[in-house]
């Protein structure tokens, strides 16, 4: 099948939900950065969390997750991109937890507690830029004329975002 006859998944409400509503971001934090958690050969549920979003990331007071064991291994299309196995990932995981929870399964439960933090607070960088005496304002350095002066300008430096765990506590 050519490139441009291959079959698009069509993505459940369910799953769009779980990576707009940031319990992604939450699986990620749990699987990659709290490394207290034992995800090793597990699946993990988001059960509850606090949070909001801050440039345009989510931010957490707290989640709690629940531990499940991998009884089902998902099963991936030949040429199947990225984002189609992550699809994929997440619907074997889900039936698998279903499943299991069906017949009674209560896992370990965690609450972390991820801060956001940007690397780049209080970094500047340093450019010549026009400054206009006369409106006392930064102007364009195209328009600079007899009423401007270069002055050294303090920029911010882009936020660079990262997860850094403060605490995690068996539920």
């Amino acid at each position: 099948m050519a490139v441009s006859e291959k079959k698009k998944i069509k993505y459940d409400v369910a799953y769009i939900s779980y990576v707009k509503n940031g319990e992604s971001a939450a699986v990620f934090i749990t699987r990659d950065l709290a490394t207290e958690v034992p995800t090793g050969g597990m699946w993990v549920d988001v059960v509850s969390a606090e949070k909001c979003r801050k440039d345009g990331r989510w931010d957490f007071n707290y989640f709690i997750v629940e531990l499940f064991p991998r009884k089902t291994k998902p099963v991936y299309p030949e040429n199947a991109s990225d984002g189609e196995k992550k699809y994929i990932t997440w619907q074997t995981a889900h039936k698998d937890i279903e499943a299991q929870r069906k017949q009674g399964y209560h896992g370990a439960q965690y609450k972390i507690y991820p801060r956001l933090v940007n690397r780049n607070k209080g970094k500047f960088t340093i450019k010549k830029a026009a400054w206009n005496v006369t409106f006392g304002q930064w102007v364009p350095d195209e328009w600079f004329s007899s009423s401007c002066e270069w002055r050294e300008k303090k920029i911010p430096v882009k936020a660079k975002w990262e997860y850094k765990i403060s605490l995690v506590k068996k539920v």
